[in-house]
């Protein structure tokens, strides 16, 4: 690990997989655990990762998978330090997931990202916090930067004739945040106590948590830097028929 870099990484892996009928991050796509190719492409952008899974059954299973894959021990396969943690709060989503993790993060920004996205891409991951460490160098203190979709918009303004659609400065921001990727989103940390205040009224959105931010930052998705099938996942078993046509 060689503790250069500024930012972390948030995994989760704590669902259900309800609709996959199976733990989702340990399945096997082309020859490797689908969280595996994730962490891989992490590798030289962060300084630490930290793996949310619902139980300590469930963390030794992701120990005993990846040992399994990977050279020699697991922690000498990436730069960076990495983390299995227990979600603190079971049973209330990606939310508390996002909580758990932002309290173990080492640094003051985390990107999040679930275990069922082996598409992202090391350009993606680098646009974000290239992103992030632009805003910070203008003294921007961001609390978050969130990737949104225009192009599910477009029919809110086709009387206008003159929106132009590769100009996203037209949508209001809760048109943004409709349209948001908050598990693909980079946090800070000092926000934790919006998260906390969010489940005591039981509200598990992470779209709630990203209204209650003072200065998010929105970067619009399929504008030359992050592209559709970064944020593409796998939720039913239907979705694994046809995913070697966007190759891994």
């Amino acid at each position: 690990m060689n503790g250069q870099k500024l930012y972390s990484c948030i995994v989760l892996s704590g669902g259900k997989s309800k609709r996959m009928g199976q733990d989702k991050g340990s399945m096997i796509i082309q020859e490797k655990p689908m969280i595996l190719h994730i962490l891989e492409r992490l590798n030289y952008k962060i300084n630490d990762a930290t793996i949310v899974l619902n139980d300590s059954k469930r963390i030794a299973d992701y120990h005993s998978l990846l040992n399994q894959y990977c050279d020699g021990e697991i922690e000498d396969n990436f730069d960076y330090s990495l983390e299995f943690v227990e979600d603190e709060i079971k049973g209330k989503g990606p939310i508390s997931g996002i909580m758990t993790g932002l309290k173990n993060i080492k640094t003051d920004y985390a990107l999040v990202l679930p275990c069922d996205s082996p598409f992202i891409s090391e350009d993606n991951i680098g646009a974000m916090f290239d992103l992030l460490e632009n805003n910070l160098k203008s003294n921007n203190d961001v609390d978050a930067i969130i990737p949104f979709h225009i192009k599910s918009n477009k029919d809110k303004f086709k009387d206008n004739e003159e929106f132009n659609f590769d100009d996203a400065r037209e949508m209001s921001v809760d048109m943004k945040i409709q349209n948001s990727e908050p598990l693909h989103s980079i946090y800070k940390k000092e926000n934790l106590n919006n998260i906390n205040a969010l489940l005591d009224l039981d509200n598990l959105y992470v779209k709630s948590f990203i209204r209650s931010l003072k200065n998010p930052c929105f970067i619009e998705v399929d504008n030359k830097v992050l592209f559709d099938e970064d944020f593409r996942n796998f939720n039913r078993k239907e979705d694994l028929v046809d995913f070697e046509d966007f190759g891994i």
